[in-house]
């Protein structure tokens, strides 16, 4: 979906529906005050009648001579939409004070209190409001004023409102579609930018960005394309130097590594540490040997005519231990291994959970066992791989170095 689209459907119908509802507000408040200006208005003429009607003696045959008519019907002319003022005396005869221009024939119920207004009602499709006053020693004032007008101001409101709502929406349509464009302008600088960085073509002028975050963009871009030709300098030159560096006796190394990885785990109630330290000789090794409940540990060296074939040998001493130990003796296993693979020197240890080892027991191919052994002896709550780390921090082993000790 392009930045456009969103724009304009985001703006337009947030705009649409501010305007509508502000004029809503606008319509019904204006309503509601125009009603009630026009009950106030009802009130006024039924209220100030009454009012004057009531210092007569007798208002009937008071309001009956033709000077107070006239002045009554003058006085009428300045209310705004009266269509019709009536007395109805107690007795229940309604007498036209002013006449009204369309039929009408006024309540004889009485008000309820001094003064009301009634709802708006449709005569003969005019609406009106009646508004009713007591006179003092009986009877009532009945004025009714027109409502048309007020509907036909409201018609006009409705109509400003419509063409407020509908310019709105021209104005959103025309803002975001301005606002899409000169963002879709600048985004466009961006792309052409990031075309330029991938196949190293000229890079447009970004100086002419007048959005902060386009040009923020711009430089994120230009930052990102540094940081990826550095990233990509440095990886040539470490390839180069490892190039350099790579020799048999590091690829060696590394495969050792990675055929003998430091041993630190629990078997069958006892707690394992192996490693191969220092500069040991190529045949070292070492194997753990687990069955159901049962486990055991073996070090040892092989002998080959060269570096690789000694390895070669400790890792097949390795796995054919694993497999095969618990199968027979561990003479039998041994006795195997030396055959089978020139191993020079075997220690092992076994072990299961039924007898797990009481004490930390050292295993190890190195020049320097009486000392690990001492230090082990030293330390024996220490967990194995400590003890392993610290020998070999102490002594600078070169070899097979592995502690059992109770888990």
């Amino acid at each position: 979906m392009r930045i456009r689209s969103i724009i304009l459907a985001a703006a337009i119908p947030l705009l649409l529906l501010l305007a509508a509802v502000n004029g809503a507000l606008l319509y019904f408040q204006t309503k509601a005050e125009m009603r009630r200006g026009l009950d106030e208005r009802a009130l006024a003429v039924a209220i100030t009648t009454a009012e004057f009607l009531s210092a007569m003696d007798d208002p009937a045959e008071s309001v009956g001579s033709a000077p107070r008519r006239a002045a009554l019907v003058s006085a009428a002319r300045h209310v705004e939409g009266l269509e019709g003022l009536y007395l109805v005396d107690a007795a229940g005869r309604a007498t036209a004070l002013v006449t009204a221009h369309r039929r009408w024939t006024p309540s004889l119920a009485a008000p309820r209190g001094a003064a009301e207004v009634g709802a708006m009602t449709n005569a003969d499709g005019n609406r009106h409001v009646v508004a009713r006053a007591r006179v003092a020693g009986g009877g009532f004032v009945a004025a009714r004023i027109d409502a048309e007008p007020l509907f036909a101001r409201l018609d006009d409101l409705l109509r400003w409102i419509v063409a407020g709502v509908a310019a709105a929406g021209v104005l959103g349509l025309t803002a975001g579609w301005h606002v899409a464009r000169r963002i879709q302008r600048e985004l466009a600088v961006s792309r052409q930018l990031m075309t330029a960085l991938d196949t190293g073509g000229p890079t447009p002028d970004t100086s002419a960005l007048t959005i902060i975050e386009a040009s923020d963009l711009a430089a994120a871009l230009r930052l990102l394309d540094a940081n990826r030709r550095a990233t990509l300098s440095a990886i040539d030159a470490r390839r180069t130097r490892e190039d350099r560096d790579r020799t048999d006796i590091a690829a060696f190394a590394t495969w050792r590594a990675a055929a003998f990885p430091s041993l630190d785990t629990t078997v069958a109630g006892g707690g394992i540490a192996a490693r191969l330290c220092g500069d040991a000789a190529p045949g070292c090794f070492f194997a753990l040997c687990t069955n159901e409940d049962r486990a055991a540990l073996i070090v040892g060296e092989c002998n080959g005519d060269d570096a690789r074939e000694a390895l070669a040998r400790a890792v097949a001493a390795r796995d054919f231990l694993k497999r095969h130990w618990h199968e027979g003796t561990p003479d039998e296993a041994l006795a195997a291994v030396r055959e089978a693979f020139a191993a020079l020197r075997l220690h092992h240890l076994a072990w299961s959970e039924r007898n797990p080892p009481t004490a930390p027991c050292l295993l190890a191919i190195i020049d320097e066992a009486t000392a690990a052994e001492s230090y082990a002896r030293m330390a024996p709550d220490a967990p194995p791989a400590t003890t392993v780390e610290r020998i070999d921090a102490l002594l600078k082993l070169d070899g097979v170095l592995a502690v059992v000790s109770p888990a």
